[in-house]
């Protein structure tokens, strides 16, 4: 294979024509430098003199990531992001480069429970990394693929929709307001303690005020507001809709991106309670569920003026939720109190 002469941008490593003058990504002047050689992070590797490699946990878009131990803090447990720029066309690494500078500029002003932190970014011809928390779990997304038919209890839904609300709504007041804009069960991590983070902060943005839509239609099918796909510029109640979107996934099993924009109800209206007839205790669980489908439909509404006018106000409605569904449960498995016939002899 014969190789073409590049040129190595130092500062963004963006493979450049070997008589460019600067960098076509980040416009940086240029000057002659060697062709990277390609360091593959293998396991008891000691990377940077610092981070000993355990080994690849996971692989996609430009790049790796990495656990790893960080022999100058005590051995804590990172995560090594690795995105590489080799062999990628000039869109390619524009894109590559735009998401890891936006990553980087936003994790390392952050700081909350249910966010990785950022320790250290850094780069080398033809690669960037970011070191940040490992987090020891796994996906919602494989999660909740291993529940029974996929179903969650309707307890751990409601609790995962507050931990969403809450850094949700971290993001969304600071300033100017973060919209995360990728809200989706495989962008959530759960640790076996049943604590989430949300990752992969690619696409967020700033909210631009008076901005009439965003530069660019970023998002996933089936979980992104219709603005996102350039109708009009994302606002946080982009991320309270696909915050909708994954809470009528994991109530139903429905997969949002197999029919964006249609969902259907959250119990088919001829379902009936298996309590008794009459009772208290279903009369409490119809509630529930019909104030949980309003909730969720009002998040899902196409207009975003329709929506609720902020995260802290679905977070309200589900911590009411939530404390109901734990009376009907509290209730429910009530021992009977009262004369209990006594078998005759």
């Amino acid at each position: 294979m014969v190789l073409t002469p590049t040129l190595y941008c130092a500062i963004c490593g963006a493979i450049n024509e070997v008589h460019a003058h600067s960098c076509f990504a980040c416009h940086h002047p240029l000057s002659t430098q060697q062709v990277p050689v390609p360091v593959q992070l293998l396991p008891h590797m000691l990377f940077r003199d610092r981070y000993s490699i355990i080994g690849k946990v996971g692989a996609g878009g430009f790049g790796s990531v990495y656990k790893a131990t960080d022999t100058q803090s005590g051995g804590r447990l990172v995560a090594i992001k690795e995105v590489s720029l080799l062999g990628l066309h000039p869109q390619a690494v524009i894109e590559a480069t735009t998401t890891f500078q936006r990553e980087v500029s936003l994790l390392s002003q952050l700081d909350h429970p249910n966010l990785p932190r950022l320790y250290e970014h850094f780069q080398s011809p033809g690669y960037w990394y970011l070191v940040m928390d490992f987090i020891a779990g796994e996906t919602l997304e494989a999660y909740q693929s291993k529940a029974p038919n996929g179903r969650l209890l309707l307890s751990e839904v409601l609790d995962i929709g507050i931990q969403l609300c809450t850094v949700l709504e971290y993001l969304h007041t600071q300033y100017p307001p973060i919209v995360f804009r990728d809200l989706k069960p495989a962008n959530i991590m759960r640790t076996p303690a049943g604590r989430l983070y949300l990752i992969d902060f690619g696409i967020a943005r700033h909210f631009k005020p008076g901005q009439a839509k965003d530069t660019v239609a970023l998002g996933s099918l089936g979980y992104a507001a219709p603005e996102q796909f350039g109708k009009a510029q994302t606002t946080p109640r982009a991320d309270i809709y696909s915050l909708g979107a994954v809470l009528h996934q994991l109530l139903t099993t429905k997969d949002p991106s197999e029919t964006p924009f249609r969902f259907t109800r959250l119990r088919p209206s001829s379902a009936k309670s298996c309590s008794d007839p009459g009772s208290l205790t279903t009369s409490m669980v119809e509630m529930l569920v019909n104030e949980l489908e309003i909730l969720i439909a009002s998040m899902l509404e196409m207009d975003a003026s329709r929506r609720p006018p902020h995260v802290a106000r679905v977070k309200q409605e589900l911590d009411g939720l939530s404390k109901l569904w734990s009376d009907i449960h509290k209730s429910f498995w009530r021992p009977r109190l009262g004369y209990t016939p006594q078998a005759r002899t």
